[in-house]
């Protein structure tokens, strides 16, 4: 299955990586991404692999979510590939997750 994702998700993905390399070295950095291409690879072959999202059972579309430490990968399966919304940090205000779902490309 094919697996596309939002600029968002990009963008989040890279200020993570650099945040963590200036914070804990390059290392944790690298592992830390290293465990988000491994799950988004993982979503290939089981795309249901993912918890349901409470938060977001109001929404049209039904949304599953991987948690790699402090973080969620929000995403969909449509039809034929799955589509990855945004890195979720869990710490940060749930409102402002509602905010972003409806953003994002």
């Amino acid at each position: 299955m094919e697996i596309r994702s939002s600029k968002l998700f990009k963008q989040q993905v890279t200020d993570l990586v650099c945040y963590l390399k200036v914070t804990f070295g390059k290392r944790i950095a690298f592992r830390v991404k290293s465990e988000i291409e491994k799950k988004v690879f993982l979503l290939k072959l089981f795309p249901n692999m993912g918890t349901v999202e409470p938060l977001l059972e109001e929404e049209p579309l039904v949304y599953r979510y991987l948690v790699i430490k402090h973080n969620k990968i929000l995403y969909t399966v449509e039809e034929n590939y799955i589509f990855i919304h945004l890195l979720w940090d869990c710490r940060q205000d749930l409102g402002h997750l509602m905010e972003l779902i409806k953003d994002v490309d």
